[in-house]
């Protein structure tokens, strides 16, 4: 049975790339769906936590798919990976997780 996966990407840019060169490299991610098939949503923002927890982490990107085949073969697919070699380069932190989500049901209070 098929699982949603979500992958995480969180990324700080070098200290002196250009704003527009960020906005090109979140441009060039933002685009990658219209290009590879098994990538079924994507989004992403910067952070606003305000409780200081965020070890440098400035941009989140979220990739969701709707398998872990679906993960495998975005990360192995020719576009990703010439987008990655260049966004790679321009990073000063990175770190991705993968996961299945388990979605909680909240209670309905009928007070």
């Amino acid at each position: 049975m098929a699982s949603t996966i979500k992958h995480i990407l969180m990324l700080k840019f070098k200290d002196d790339l250009t704003e527009e060169k960020k906005q090109q490299l979140i441009d060039g991610y933002a685009a990658l769906p219209s290009k590879i098939d098994v990538m079924k949503g994507f989004e992403w923002g910067t952070d606003l936590s305000v409780e200081n927890l965020h070890q440098g982490y400035t941009h989140v990107f979220i990739s969701t798919f709707d398998s872990t085949a679906g993960r495998d073969a975005y990360l192995g697919h020719e576009v990703h990976r010439e987008y990655a070699a260049d966004l790679l380069v321009n990073l000063d932190k990175v770190l991705v997780v993968d996961f299945a989500p388990r979605v909680v049901p909240i209670p309905v209070s009928t007070s």
